[in-house]
This record gives C-alpha cells, sequence and structure tokens, in this order.
C-alpha cells in the first residue's frame, strides 16, 4: 500500500488563551514556527504507507510571509488558505483550495491536523492512514482518565457516564477524499458546524475507525502549555 496523503493543517485560530501578540501557532520554537513541527514530523510518513503529495495551511493574510517561508523548507508543494470563522469552514477553505490545485484523485486521502498538537507523530499518521484507506475514515482516541457527566439542558440531574467506553478525539484525522469533499460541501451548504472532521463525517453516516493516539499528542491551549512545549522543543 502506498497512498497518496495530502496534508491540511488548521492554523487559523487566533490562539487568545496563551496571551501576548503572537498566535502560539507562529511562536518560533526550537524547530522552527509551532504549526511546522508536526508538518516536518508528518513528512516521515514511511514509504511503504504512504507520500505526502501537498500540505495546505490555513492562516491569515498578515502571517502569509511566514507560512510561505516555512512551506518552501518542506519537500511537497505547499499553499495557504484563508481561514473561515469556524473550524468547519476553515476545512472547507482548505479543501476548495486543493481540490483546484492538485486535484486529488476520489480514493486519495486527506490528513487533517491542528496546528496546536505539534507532538503527534509519523508513526501515528501511518497507523490512520491504513485505517483510512480501508474503512475511509479514521481518528486518534486516547482513554478518558476522568469521571465525566452529561447534564441534561435546563436541569441539574447528570447521567453518570461509562468511563471505559470513553475516548478523547486528538488529530490528526484521516479521511478518503471524495468523502470528506462531499461531507463539507453539505455543511457549507447547510451552514453546519462540528468541533472536528469526524464528527461531521460520522454525521453523513460514516463512521470513523478509531485508532489509538498518543498520550504526548496534546494540544498546546494556555500559556503554561507553551512553555512546556517550547522547552521539549
Amino acid at each position: 500500500m502506498n497512498q497518496r496523503v495530502h496534508l491540511v493543517q488548521l492554523a487559523g485560530g487566533k490562539g487568545l488563551r496563551v496571551g501576548g501578540e503572537t498566535p502560539k501557532q507562529f511562536r518560533i520554537t526550537g524547530r522552527g514556527p509551532l504549526f511546522a513541527v508536526s508538518l516536518a514530523e508528518f513528512l516521515l510518513l514511511p514509504a511503504d504507507v504512504g507520500q505526502v503529495v501537498s500540505i495546505t495551511v490555513t492562516a491569515p493574510a498578515t502571517w502569509a510571509s511566514v507560512v510561505d517561508e516555512a512551506l518552501d523548507q518542506l519537500p511537497p508543494r505547499g499553499q495557504r488558505a484563508e481561514p473561515g470563522s469556524t473550524r468547519t469552514e476553515s476545512t472547507w477553505n482548505a479543501l476548495q483550495l486543493l481540490s483546484e490545485k492538485f486535484s486529488p484523485k476520489p480514493d486519495d486521502l486527506v490528513a487533517v491536523h491542528d496546528a496546536a498538537r505539534p507532538f503527534a507523530t509519523a508513526g501515528l499518521l501511518a497507523q490512520l492512514v491504513k485505517a483510512a484507506a480501508e474503512a475511509g475514515a479514521a481518528v486518534p482516541g486516547v482513554p478518558v482518565a476522568d469521571t465525566i457527566l452529561q447534564i441534561t439542558s435546563g436541569s441539574s440531574a447528570a447521567d453518570y457516564l461509562k468511563r471505559e467506553t470513553l475516548v478523547a478525539v486528538q488529530t490528526p484525522q484521516v479521511f478518503r477524499w471524495e468523502l470528506l469533499y462531499e461531507a463539507h460541501r453539505w455543511a457549507a451548504e447547510n451552514g453546519r458546524s462540528f468541533t472536528d472532521d469526524g464528527g461531521l463525517v460520522a454525521q453523513r453516516g460514516t463512521a470513523p475507525v478509531v485508532v489509538p493516539g498518543e498520550q504526548k499528542n496534546w494540544k498546546v491551549t494556555t500559556d503554561g502549555d507553551w512553555q512546556r512545549a517550547a522547552d521539549l522543543l
């Protein structure tokens, strides 16, 4: 198996919880801008699994020069797409530009990743590519450590959910091109927004396969997270 993989990196957020004037994804680490760290790692995808053939980064025009400079240092052809007002809209913008510039084949795969998760590995991507090539969609999940309550709207009642049946979903999430594109077309036409692409695809009838995620694939959210990530990088 040698799949063609297109990377979509979502870097359009404002990163306000980290603080400061520079959004977290554009801050410089020992391995370059934060958003580029995982991109460089994903290019280590084993050749017998797949090959990254394009990179699309959603980022505001004000950061275009930073994005372009980083993409110039990576092997596959790269491009910047304008972010939207929601995560779903940002991904749709990236997919439309990807369709226009690179004309993916129906069975090509798309890996959608959050720029704020710099520690995802090529090994994780490889497992997701294998699963998505067979099932059409695959997401990484890790066991939930806390007890989770589901609160009924308008009521103080809460249901205790079985922790052993729950996972916390991460990125990258990998999908067959045609499946993801058509799901996002539907969302755009109907004004729908989802917290992740796996949820959107599931809504359209294809439940993603869950691949074991990585505990170290945590998300940089607060200033403390940023300091920890900067030290590790």
